[in-house]
């Protein structure tokens, strides 16, 4: 996944709004993107996480056991 975040910026992510697929070539998004679910509690529903870090997008794995 890595690669094809690439080239993407988090304004061009905030831009497509719903995306279903990334890849280096495009973001495939939903048009017209369908109204965001909220959520009452935070839940723990996505199999990874990438956060836009030092200008480079990196995968996160949480820590389970870290306070």
């Amino acid at each position: 996944m890595l690669p094809a975040l690439a080239r993407w910026k988090p304004e061009d992510i905030l831009t497509a709004q719903e995306i279903r697929q990334v890849t280096a070539e495009a973001l495939d998004c939903f048009s017209p993107p369908r109204a965001p679910r909220i959520l009452p509690l935070p839940t723990w529903e996505f199999a990874h996480l990438y956060m836009w870090i030092g200008c480079q997008w990196v995968h996160v794995v949480p820590q389970a056991d870290v306070p």
